[in-house]
């Protein structure tokens, strides 16, 4: 399960980076952690969406 996740962290950094949006390590760690279950998805998501949300 765990190849499953880095496989598809790999496939989602990739595209990521192709539309000029690279990811750093913590935000690809962070794709892995949410793959495997370890992490919330719509946890995540609320964090991100704040994280980058204009002031």
């Amino acid at each position: 399960m765990k190849k499953d996740a880095i496989r598809l962290a790999k496939q989602v950094a990739g595209t990521m980076a192709i539309e000029g949006m690279s990811l750093k390590r913590s935000e690809y760690n962070r794709l892995v952690r949410c793959a495997t279950g370890q992490q919330s998805t719509s946890e995540t998501i609320k964090k991100v969406i704040l994280q980058y949300t204009s002031k």
